[in-house]
């Protein structure tokens, strides 16, 4: 029985092992496609930023395009600026600044000017705004004693008065240098224009006057009725 009896079939396949085994076992390094599609992968995205630069270059030529034509406004704008100085430097020399009036001043003695004061300020108290400036006073006061005061200086004679030794002017007019027993009061004949101011002057070379102060002292002396200094 032994002899007829078939061979069992072995359970396990050596060659079936074998395929097994290489199915279990890692892949050899030679099979490495995974990397070689993750290479492909990298380079494939890298692809699209050049298309998207490319809008850039084709709107520089309109930036540049439109430079040249916002140039010109500042210099349009600068050129207005220096014709505007040229002409400001122009009229600038052509029109120099005039120099400011300032109203002649005369030295009065301490009693004339507290009358001068006085009638001021009483016009002040009357009139208000209509109250004349110490100018004003003294130019009416030589109008309404012009013909007097023309030959005050003019006639002026010199003589040795009874108990005295020395000789001196026998009118009342005011000495051309003269010392004051007090100190002079500066008066500024406000309300006195330039024109007024250089008559003022023309008139005490014409009388003989000698100075401007005398003048005016001796027109206000007649005015208000003081005897001069002695």
């Amino acid at each position: 029985m032994s002899s007829s009896r078939q061979k069992a079939k072995p359970v396990f396949d050596p060659h079936a092992l074998d395929q097994d085994l290489e199915e279990l076992w890692p892949l050899p390094q030679s099979r490495t496609p995974p990397p070689v599609a993750g290479t492909d992968a990298v380079t494939e995205p890298a692809a699209p930023p050049p298309a998207d630069s490319a809008p850039p270059i084709e709107h520089a030529p309109a930036r540049s395009a439109t430079a040249p034509t916002a140039s010109p406004t500042p210099s349009t704008s600068g050129g207005q600026v220096d014709r505007r100085r040229r002409l400001a430097s122009v009229s600038a020399s052509s029109s120099p600044a005039r120099k400011r009036f300032r109203p002649p001043e005369v030295l009065l003695s301490a009693e004339v000017y507290d009358e001068l004061y006085r009638v001021q300020i009483a016009e002040k108290k009357v009139r208000r705004g209509l109250a004349r400036t110490m100018g004003a006073i003294v130019l009416d006061a030589i109008e309404a004693h012009a013909t007097r005061l023309a030959t005050t200086w003019a006639d002026q004679r010199f003589a040795v008065g009874e108990g005295q030794l020395f000789e001196r002017p026998s009118s009342n007019a005011v000495p051309r240098r003269r010392r004051h027993a007090t100190a002079p009061r500066t008066v500024v004949l406000s309300g006195v224009s330039a024109a007024n101011g250089k008559r003022l002057d023309d008139l005490v070379q014409a009388w003989n006057a000698g100075t401007r102060s005398a003048l005016v002292e001796q027109a206000l002396r007649y005015e208000f009725a003081v005897l001069p200094e002695h």
